[in-house]
């Protein structure tokens, strides 16, 4: 997805147009081009680095109801949206109807459509990787918090150490149907935990010949994770993510960013609007112009983001 900017009031189309031209950023669109969606808030894993560790018993928690799902999908089926991703904050694959809720995302969207997970793996057992298959799902990205049981369960908190076992389960199940989807990606993030173990990784997964990234550890907005980073983190100030991503909580309520596990900003609520309504909404624009201007009064998430 590329990058994208807010417009000023005063800007015509043809500003606009010149400035995608001139620096490559789209202006925000009228609907999110991606979304993510909380199917169930809860999570099998404590990883240091995740808000859930902080957060799971300080705010309430739970499952999405079918017709509110369903609800958010056939809206957003009706727009021009580049990802739906049923997960924000949770471990998708807590929820059992997983790869049913795929399904039904597969079948309403418009074809350029991708839907995508993120899962830590521990929950893909041979059932629940037929089922993915058989979903449809086009991208499953597996994160991977450590190479051995020792730094695999002081990252994630997991004491059974069966995640390399499941991929490679994932990967023969897939080979033998002849599926092409879902492309696999995994995913480590570059932690003083798991540093020294990103050279055996990278040897890993080519030899499986499955994409591999390592990403830098952020705040999730807010925690202090200095220790585990390993590198200096920056402050985030032309963070764009509000401008082209939508978050969906279990209970409707849409916030301002994957990472406001705190639930600090709350722009609105899909029993009481639609999407469109509360993407566009007075409340949305005028806390992005705040944004833009330097003032976190009401975005103190904000403030202290880093990455």
């Amino acid at each position: 997805m590329g990058e994208y900017y807010m417009p000023a009031e005063n800007d015509g189309k043809f500003k606009q147009l010149m400035t995608w031209i001139k620096d490559k950023k789209r202006p925000r669109p009228s609907f999110p081009r991606a979304i993510q969606i909380q199917t169930t808030s809860y999570c099998n894993a404590m990883c240091l680095f995740c808000g859930w560790k902080h957060t799971h018993n300080t705010q309430p928690q739970g499952h999405m109801e079918d017709d509110l799902f369903k609800k958010i999908i056939d809206e957003t089926s009706k727009h021009f949206i580049g990802r739906i991703s049923p997960y924000l904050m949770n471990e998708p694959l807590m929820d059992k109807k997983m790869p049913e809720r795929i399904a039904y995302i597969e079948k309403n969207k418009k074809p350029f459509t991708r839907t995508k997970i993120n899962t830590n793996g521990a929950l893909l057992t041979e059932d629940m990787s037929e089922r993915l298959i058989e979903s449809g799902l086009r991208h499953l990205w597996v994160s991977v918090q450590g190479y051995t049981a020792e730094t695999y369960t002081e990252s994630m908190g997991i004491k059974k150490f069966n995640i390399l076992d499941n991929i490679d389960k994932f990967l023969d199940i897939k080979e033998k149907k002849g599926a092409k989807r879902p492309k696999v990606s995994i995913t480590t993030l570059d932690t003083t935990i798991v540093h020294d173990e990103l050279e055996y990784a990278k040897k890993h997964w080519a030899k499986r010949d499955v994409t591999f990234k390592i990403h830098q550890l952020d705040n999730r907005a807010g925690d202090d994770i200095s220790k585990l980073s390993a590198r200096k983190p920056q402050l985030k100030r032309d963070c764009d993510l509000f401008l082209k991503q939508a978050y969906v909580l279990f209970n409707g309520d849409v916030i301002i960013c994957c990472h406001d596990w705190r639930r600090t900003v709350v722009l609105g609520n899909l029993y009481k609007n639609t999407l469109e309504e509360i993407w566009n909404s007075d409340h949305f624009i005028s806390l992005i112009r705040q944004y833009q201007e330097g003032d976190f009064t009401n975005l103190k998430i904000c403030k202290t983001c880093t990455g």
